[in-house]
């Protein structure tokens, strides 16, 4: 009888608690907080009823009639954000730098506070800015970059060379790996079992993430009762596989170390390691693992899932191929394939590419962040340490910014001939966390997916029904799979 009372006041002073610490400090509205698991329960049912994540936020903002709202995951206070005002603020405020350090993070960041994705502070700073500069230094955004993609486009078509019905993911994905492997380790990764196991890992470690990421944040301590059934102790052994792989080539790297060579990024990160400067400290195996995992992740699975979005819409959307089609034929012509310099000259391509991305966002919500410092948003007090979520997908689907949003319309992104950027997507992010890789990403696209187009038009299977667009939701949104038919031009 004694425990019970106990646990009754327990909660009841939790539960008052909560009442008066959302009145006293002008918190945002949101539903109520039940102890222990908060609003992981609604979160995941409305999730699944809506299609994800981005949805069950835009429902909840809705019902609260505010741009901001407040949540509770477990034991962590979650802010989500809609709209541009409030998105924008976000983006661009240094109070909200910062990455949340819970049971999800340490996993993905392997337990330590490296990298440059997950993780914030001086060292962060220090970090990120070293590895723009580096991979600039060996060609990131340059012509070496655009000479990498241009051999791998032609390795596309070799494996394509015919047509007929495929699935296409499989066959651009390796380009964008190596593009990437060859700015950061000097070498291409070539073909073979090799190549595959390490697409093969990086899925693995996605649809794991996908999985358990929720349940890990919002309640850590299930993966001591439910290791199996939490996906613990699956993460945890992809973790070891992944820093096992990136380690063979570290290692490799390092028994042919020549000083000052810096023809890769491993190369510039062992001379950091091994100099003698005050900052040496900080470059580590670990760390490098890190950078290179958050490079990957970054850089091959959200640019092959935004080409696999891409590829689906024109494959639905057979007028605007056509269109893409008169574009390439007078502009460019059928006597010599694209290259990077060509993309300022295909306006009505890179609307294409650009409403593909609004229409079929992989990343509809931005974050997590952490607030450093007690401020204010858009009206109301947001604690320190809490975590925000940006939902960026409330901007794209908007129809006062975008009329028939769920319409595929890339003119709404030409005027008088022109291709006009829009400041409303933010897809590689902004402000200081503003994705890194982007050049490396939009370039990717353009000449992977319009490479393609160049020669093939992209059709339904014969006697199959039209492939729909339908969406796959997780940590970031992802197309059934599905196959095309090639059909030569």
């Amino acid at each position: 009888m004694m425990i019970v009372s106990i646990l009754v006041a327990i909660l009841i002073i939790v539960i008052t608690g909560s009442f008066y610490l959302r009145k006293r400090k002008n918190h945002p509205p949101g539903p109520f907080q039940w102890p222990l698991i908060g609003n992981l329960l609604l979160l995941r049912k409305l999730s699944r009823a809506l299609g994800g994540q981005h949805m069950a936020i835009l429902e909840l903002s809705r019902r609260y009639s505010s741009d901001v709202i407040a949540f509770r995951l477990g034991g962590s206070n979650v802010i989500a954000v809609s709209g541009k005002k409030g998105a924008n603020e976000v983006l661009h405020s240094e109070e909200f730098d910062g990455r949340p350090w819970n049971e999800f993070t340490k996993l993905r960041n392997m337990g330590n506070r490296n990298g440059i994705t997950m993780t914030d502070g001086p060292e962060w700073q220090k970090m990120r800015s070293w590895v723009v500069k580096s991979l600039r230094s060996v060609g990131f955004g340059r012509r070496e970059m655009s000479d990498l993609l241009s051999e791998e486009l032609q390795d596309v078509l070799k494996r394509i060379d015919g047509g007929g019905v495929r699935r296409l993911k499989p066959i651009f994905t390796p380009a964008v790996i190596n593009v990437l492997w060859t700015l950061a380790t000097g070498h291409r990764f070539c073909e073979g079992k090799k190549l595959q196991y390490f697409i093969d890992l990086m899925e693995r470690r996605a649809r794991a993430f996908d999985m358990a990421g929720g349940v890990l944040s919002a309640i850590p301590w299930i993966r001591h009762i439910a290791p199996e059934s939490s996906g613990y102790n699956l993460l945890t052994t992809i973790n070891r596989e992944v820093k096992a792989f990136l380690m063979e080539t570290i290692d490799s790297h390092k028994a042919n170390y020549e000083p000052g060579k810096n023809d890769d990024l491993i190369n510039m990160f062992l001379d950091e390691m091994y100099s003698e400067k005050e900052t040496a400290r900080s470059f580590t195996d670990d760390q490098l693992v890190m950078v290179m995992m958050d490079l990957f992740i970054a850089g091959v699975n959200t640019t092959a899932t935004t080409l696999d979005f891409l590829f689906l819409n024109m494959v639905i959307n057979q007028e605007v191929q056509k269109k893409i089609h008169q574009e390439i034929d007078v502009i460019i012509g059928d006597a010599r394939c694209l290259n990077i310099n060509d993309r300022v000259k295909l306006p009505y391509t890179e609307a294409v590419m650009t409403e593909s991305q609004r229409i079929s966002t992989v990343a509809p919500i931005i974050g997590p962040r952490c607030v450093l410092q007690d401020t204010n948003l858009l009206g109301y007090d947001i604690p320190k340490g809490a975590t925000v979520l940006v939902n960026v997908a409330s901007i794209y689907m908007n129809p006062e910014y975008y009329p028939e949003p769920d319409k595929f319309n890339p003119e709404r992104f030409i005027k008088n001939g022109l291709y006009v950027p829009d400041e409303n997507l933010v897809f590689f992010g902004k402000g200081r966390r503003r994705c890194p890789g982007e050049s490396l990403a939009r370039s990717s696209t353009f000449l992977l997916f319009a490479g393609v187009i160049q020669h093939y038009r992209l059709l339904p299977v014969p006697g199959e029904e039209c492939p729909k667009l339908l969406q796959i939701p997780g940590l970031t949104m992802s197309p059934k799979p599905y196959k095309v038919f090639l059909a030569p031009r």
